[in-house]
């Protein structure tokens, strides 16, 4: 009878470990924004960016002051990671969604962030 369970559970768990790896949704993409919703919503750092980046990158232990990886506690400190070659932020938390890491952004968060990048980051 214990060797009947044991691979019982033995291949319900195979299943379920092949279920969870096959139907993973980090590499999805998003469609373009709609340039009308970015336009009416006039988005900014201070007014939906900063709340977005205070709860999924900017705590302790991760992307705040001090962090090896870079600051996002603020925009002056977050600068450096939206500008120029490195544009690291667009790349990690748009393009390519590895941000951040061990957790996801809403649907609705990533358009806010998407049409910020694509206004030119306005702080406020």
């Amino acid at each position: 009878m214990k060797k009947i369970n044991l691979l019982y559970f033995i291949f319900i768990g195979s299943l379920f470990w092949m279920q969870m790896t096959q139907t993973s949704c980090t590499n999805d993409k998003l469609a373009e924004p709609d340039n009308a919703i970015c336009d009416s919503l006039q988005i900014t750092y201070d007014n939906q960016v900063k709340p977005i980046i205070d709860a999924n990158c900017a705590f302790v232990g991760c992307h705040v002051q001090g962090f090896v990886n870079g600051d996002l506690s603020s925009f002056a400190t977050m600068t450096p990671y939206i500008n120029g070659n490195n544009a690291s932020f667009e790349v990690e938390v748009i393009t390519d969604m590895t941000m951040p890491v061990g957790g996801f952004l809403s649907i609705a968060d990533l358009e806010i962030l998407r049409c910020w990048v694509n206004s030119g980051y306005p702080e406020n």
